[in-house]
């Protein structure tokens, strides 16, 4: 069972939004569904809503397509 959802800030959310429309590559970090941490340049294409949850669907260096539940993203380096 995962954690509840939890919002994150609106400025974020902008954030995620300029770099999606422009291509901008992020450096995240971020936690998964089991909590294992991962880090990685990725390229964002879209924000998803499912469930009432919020996911920020990328693309990685080795061009595999994740969706990124927002609130586990621990650090954004643009």
């Amino acid at each position: 069972m995962t954690d509840p959802y939890k919002p994150i800030a609106c400025s974020l959310h902008d954030e995620y939004e300029i770099a999606i429309m422009s291509k901008k590559q992020l450096n995240i970090k971020w936690s998964d569904d089991t909590d294992k941490q991962h880090a990685g340049k990725v390229i964002p294409k879209d924000i998803l809503v499912k469930d009432k949850e919020e996911f920020l669907v990328v693309n990685t260096q080795d061009n595999k397509e994740l969706y990124i539940r927002m609130d586990k993203i621990t650090l954004l380096k643009t």
